[in-house]
């Protein structure tokens, strides 16, 4: 790829990427890991020191692409331009169907489903935005996402759900911040 200005957005949107997936990451598995009974403190440690060590890199890609950015005479308004609307629209429709998923889970009196439909919202979120940021690994994301939270409902009791839940889409979350990870160092490498 020659294109230096394409390659710096695509830096800094992977390194963004990152951030978020990092920290919802972070959400998603303590919020699986709460579940387990006599979690030893090692499992506690080790979830904030993986968090803050994907933050610290996702922080450096996000600079790193900036600094990429500002010698191809770009900004980040330039990145967000032509997506902010579309992203606007896909985020709206994820924190309605979240709504949705939490109203009918007390409605219904169900509240072991909350967690595995929230996910199953999160998952399906991915699939426009594969298509809004032209990331063919978010459709990849979604369908493992979508995947865990259906063998979550299929193979085990809903008192479990919560965890597995928890625990499988902040696993994916964590594994997609390393590959924006990789993928935005690579751009940086190569402009």
């Amino acid at each position: 790829m020659n294109n230096q200005p394409e390659m710096a957005g695509m830096a800094f949107g992977r390194g963004v990427a990152a951030i978020i997936t990092t920290g919802f990451g972070f959400i998603w598995l303590g919020w699986g890991l709460s579940e387990i009974r006599n979690l030893p403190a090692t499992v506690w440690v080790a979830h904030l020191s993986l968090a803050v060590a994907l933050m610290a890199f996702a922080v450096t890609a996000v600079r790193r692409a900036r600094k990429m950015m500002a010698a191809q005479g770009m900004s980040q308004d330039d990145f967000w331009q032509k997506r902010r609307k579309a992203f606007g629209f896909v985020t709206l429709f994820e924190v309605i169907g979240c709504i949705v998923v939490v109203v009918l889970a007390n409605l219904f009196r169900q509240p072991q489903s909350i967690a595995v439909g929230i996910s199953l919202v999160v998952g399906l979120h991915f699939l426009p935005l594969g298509r809004v940021f032209g990331v063919a690994s978010y459709y990849w994301i979604a369908a493992l996402i979508i995947a865990s939270d259906i063998l979550t409902m299929a193979m085990l009791k809903p008192s479990n759900w919560t965890a597995s839940a928890g625990i499988a889409t902040g696993l994916i979350l964590w594994a997609s911040a390393i590959n924006a990870l990789v993928r935005s160092f690579g751009f940086v490498r190569e402009g």
